[in-house]
């Protein structure tokens, strides 16, 4: 993700973690923690659903290092990774597929579930399967708001700053 804060806002941010940095880092956690939650939402918003685990499976987490405050957002389910970036040809388990034909394709029938699923797999071992980019356009969607989230918070270190000066 590309983040883009004014130079001013920056200089606030360094000042502030100098001058203030108690402030500054809770200031900067609660920004991370309310862009990282913006981010998630709208991840989980962009996900294909079929039984809605890829999308719970997505979680954020913020954490204050010496580094400086990172923020995450991140999935514990490998096909998360595949759904963004796709997936060379191969032969998929028919069985984890199975679910998928009664979900989207809407078939029942225990007989005819399995033999669509086995068609699916052998097209995913002839092609593969395209990249989605739900994180990539979560992203994409959120950067502005993500930006100003930041911008505001330079501004309210700016502000403590000269009230802490008075």
């Amino acid at each position: 993700m590309n983040l883009s804060i004014s130079l001013g806002g920056l200089q606030s941010f360094a000042q502030g973690l100098r001058e203030a940095p108690a402030y500054t880092d809770q200031v900067l956690q609660e920004t991370m923690t309310e862009a990282t939650l913006l981010v998630q939402r709208e991840w989980q918003e962009n996900m294909p659903r079929v039984s809605g685990l890829t999308a719970r499976s997505i979680t954020s987490d913020v954490a204050s290092t010496p580094a400086g405050v990172l923020g995450t957002v991140s999935s514990s389910q490998p096909n998360a990774l595949f759904l963004e970036l796709g997936t060379r040809p191969h032969m998929p388990p028919v069985a984890a597929i199975e679910p998928w034909v009664q979900a989207v394709l809407g078939i029942r029938e225990p007989k005819e579930v399995k033999r669509v699923a086995f068609l699916v797999a052998r097209k995913i071992a002839r092609e593969g399967t395209p990249a989605q980019h739900p994180m990539a356009r979560a992203v994409q969607s959120t950067e502005g708001q993500v930006a100003a989230m930041f911008d505001r918070a330079a501004a309210k270190v700016a502000a403590h700053l000269v009230g802490a000066r008075k």
